[in-house]
């Protein structure tokens, strides 16, 4: 969900409830990203509205100005996740693989990336293989 409130939100914020996981994160345009919920599922289809009022509820209990917001868009997909829960990187002289990130990804992605090219290029050297050409 995104909303427009006057907020004042300068850094994401998390709230870890036993039964509504929320966070909110501050974008540019005085927008706040509200997510997630967290339903162990392979379901598809669009939001339920208890999902998205149980959402709302978690996220106006931490910041009571999103009260008055109004919401852009409410979206819901997948999220790639292993059976424990932990990231994964499958590195091999052709390719590097990152999966399993899960509703994490926002915020491991750049420590992952630089792990993954870090064993992509230790894997290069010990095979002798010729690196990319990267374009700065």
């Amino acid at each position: 969900m995104a909303a427009r409130p006057r907020h004042g939100l300068l850094r994401p914020v998390r709230l870890l409830h036993p039964r509504h996981r929320v966070y909110l994160v501050p974008r540019p345009g005085d927008i706040v990203l509200l997510g997630a919920t967290e339903i162990e599922s392979e379901d598809r289809s669009p939001m339920s509205l208890r999902s998205a009022v149980e959402l709302m509820a978690a996220a106006h209990s931490v910041m009571p100005a999103l009260a008055e917001s109004r919401i852009l868009r409410l979206d819901r997909n997948l999220r790639p996740a292993l059976p424990d829960n932990r990231p994964h990187i499958d590195v091999t002289p052709q390719r590097v693989a990152v999966n399993g990130l899960f509703r994490h990804g926002w915020l491991l992605a750049p420590a992952l990336v630089e792990d993954a090219l870090a064993a992509w290029a230790r894997l290069r050297a010990d095979a002798a293989l010729p690196g990319p050409e990267i374009e700065r």
